[in-house]
C-alpha cells in the first residue's frame, strides 16, 4: 500500500487509523470535524484535517446560505426579477459544483494520509481565528 500512514507517535484518543479520522472530518465536513476535533487531541494529522473541516464545511455553508439569501431578496425586483433568479440558480449550482469538487479531493487527501488544505478558505480562516490552527 503506497500512501500507508505511520501510526501518530503520539497515539490516538479515538483509537482511529490516523487515514480513517482524517477521512472522517474530510466526509462529513462540519459536524465531524468539530467532534474530532473535542475528542482527538493526540493525533496531530487528525486535528489538521478536523480544522481543515471545520474551514471547509462553514465556509460551504456560509456560501449556500448567502446565495440563497441574495436569491430571494434580488428575486422579487419588479422587471429583472426573473433575471436574478436565473443568475442566482447558476451561482448556487457553481457554488455546490466547486464544493462536491473540493469536498471529493479533500476525501482522497485525508485517506491518503496527505496533509493538504483548502485553496483560499483556510488561509482566510486562519486570519480569523488563528488559535484554532
Amino acid at each position: 500500500m503506497p500512501y500507508a500512514i505511520p501510526p501518530s507517535p503520539t497515539g490516538s484518543d479515538t483509537g482511529l487509523p490516523s487515514n480513517i479520522g482524517a477521512g472522517l472530518c474530510a466526509i462529513f465536513p462540519l459536524l465531524g470535524g468539530i467532534i474530532f476535533y473535542i475528542i482527538e487531541k493526540k493525533d496531530l494529522f487528525v486535528r489538521h484535517w478536523a480544522i481543515q473541516g471545520i474551514y471547509f464545511g462553514a465556509a460551504w455553508m456560509g456560501a449556500s446560505i448567502a446565495v440563497s439569501i441574495l436569491s430571494g431578496i434580488f428575486s422579487h425586483f419588479p422587471g429583472v426579477g426573473f433575471l436574478f433568479a436565473l443568475l442566482f440558480l447558476l451561482l448556487g449550482f457553481v457554488v455546490w459544483l466547486g464544493g462536491v469538487i473540493l469536498w471529493i479531493i479533500g476525501i482522497v487527501q485525508a485517506v491518503q494520509g496527505q496533509r493538504w488544505e483548502y485553496p483560499f478558505i483556510s488561509e482566510q480562516a486562519k486570519k480569523y481565528f488563528p488559535n484554532l490552527s
